[in-house]
């Protein structure tokens, strides 16, 4: 599976029926309102279909989706109603025409953008009740939700007036994709209407193919953009999860540093000696994407619940 820069282009987009968000079977969090915040969360590719695309009527993929779901979706569930669409995303079997191909030009990920999108908008119209939201995943799930407020927010002020944030991890999130969104990137703990993006490997790491020129980062231990270190002592609690089932594993305080790369936007770490971390078939031993979540968790929690509260007193 090979990620690479996005370009616009013409390639189709499959003229499948789409899906029926009004139906709950579609949804993997739909829940009952108890909280003055939304969050709209999607999931990582999780989907090694032979067809291309997610059935989202697989049972074996829609436990996969919970399973990574759950690991993720608990650092924003303390603070708002968590939405999450089934969506037929790409899978890890999706064949590329040429070496120069570009992921985001399959139809098969074009399928998987737009249910995102008729997802969001379901939610809009249907269950968010104007209140303010965060936009939230990886992976993937971040590539789509780029695609999302590429299309969707820059013109819409209204809209972007209610974004809490955007958490959009592990992806690169360049200045055109801002631009294009009417949005900003993230400069520290508190900013509210802005991006956090970031992507994980070890100083050691040679190629990361999720970060490509121009990627923004975030140090998500000091909130900070340049290259200031951040030791471990700052690191709140790494909390670590089976992918596949989501259930909890460990947690660790203080498990491991960070600083940003300024010449390729990578996000940095030491992990403690001794680690045998499992980094999945997909990336070299010491590029983290599939930690991303789980190195900062505890940062992460806290940073939700201080962005939501700045936005609060602000409104």
């Amino acid at each position: 599976m090979v990620f690479a820069s996005r370009q616009n282009n013409e390639s189709p987009i499959p003229k499948e029926p789409g899906v029926d968000y009004s139906d709950p079977y579609n949804w993997l969090y739909r829940p009952e309102i108890s909280k003055e915040v939304d969050i709209f969360y999607v999931y990582p590719t999780v989907s090694s279909n032979e067809t291309g695309s997610m059935p989202i009527s697989d049972e074996g993929d829609r436990t996969l989706a919970q399973g990574f779901s759950a690991t993720e979706a608990s650092v924003y569930e303390p603070y708002g109603n968590v939405f999450t669409p089934y969506y037929r995303q790409m899978t890890t079997r999706v064949k590329m025409e040429d070496d120069d191909m570009l992921i985001t030009d399959t139809g098969a990920f074009k399928q998987g953008a737009l249910d995102v999108r008729d997802a969001f908008e379901y939610y809009l119209n249907n269950f968010n009740d104007g209140r303010p939201f965060i936009l939230a995943a990886h992976s993937q799930g971040t590539m789509v939700l780029i695609e999302l407020i590429k299309s969707r927010f820059g013109n819409d002020e209204k809209l972007r007036s209610r974004m809490i944030a955007a958490y959009l991890i592990g992806y690169t999130v360049t200045d055109a994709d801002l631009k294009k969104a009417g949005l900003t990137a993230a400069i520290g703990a508190f900013d509210t209407g802005v991006v956090i993006t970031y992507n994980t490997q070890a100083p050691t790491a040679k190629e990361n193919f999720m970060i490509m020129e121009g990627a923004h980062c975030i140090n998500p231990l000091n909130w900070m953009t340049d290259s200031t270190y951040a030791p471990a002592s700052e690191n709140l609690g790494a909390r670590f999860y089976d992918f596949e089932t989501g259930e909890f594993l460990r947690e660790v305080i203080n498990y491991c540093d960070a600083r940003i790369d300024m010449k390729t936007g990578a996000l940095m770490t030491n992990i403690p000696k001794g680690e045998d971390l499992d980094v999945g078939p997909y990336f070299p031993k010491d590029v983290y994407h599939m930690f991303d979540y789980a190195f900062w968790y505890r940062n992460l929690q806290q940073n939700v619940g201080d962005r939501i509260n700045a936005y609060l007193l602000k409104t």
